[in-house]
């Protein structure tokens, strides 16, 4: 994670009532994320409403696609090119099974021939 550190002396407090408050030692570290503002961001938009939202809208078809089609919890493939393809794969298939479910086969074929 790519952090922004503040070190200061102790001293560069200056004549703040509350220095001996924060500190005992000689140097002060603040640590801040660069990606602080989006997560908090994310944070506040996390409320409970959206994540039922999204518990009945994507996880439903990330867990048929991991047990369904996949038939395992596990990728075949390694590295990122090989997950991505095979990941692409699965979305590929997932969304034709779901085409014919709501079009129909008849529908779909029809949709697919040329003009």
């Amino acid at each position: 994670m790519r952090t922004i550190r503040y070190e200061a002396a102790v001293k560069d407090g200056g004549a703040c009532p509350s220095r001996t408050l924060c500190t005992k030692s000689p140097w002060r570290v603040v640590s801040r994320s660069i990606d602080d503002d989006a997560l908090n961001r994310m944070n506040a938009r996390a409320t409970p409403a959206a994540m039922r939202l999204r518990r009945t809208t994507v996880e439903n078809p990330f867990g048929t696609i991991k047990y369904r089609i996949f038939g395992h919890p596990r990728l075949l493939l390694r590295g990122l090119a090989g997950a991505q393809t095979e990941i692409s794969i699965a979305i590929m298939a997932y969304n034709l099974k779901r085409i014919v479910k709501v079009l129909g086969a008849t529908r779909l074929t029809q949709a697919l021939t040329p003009a």
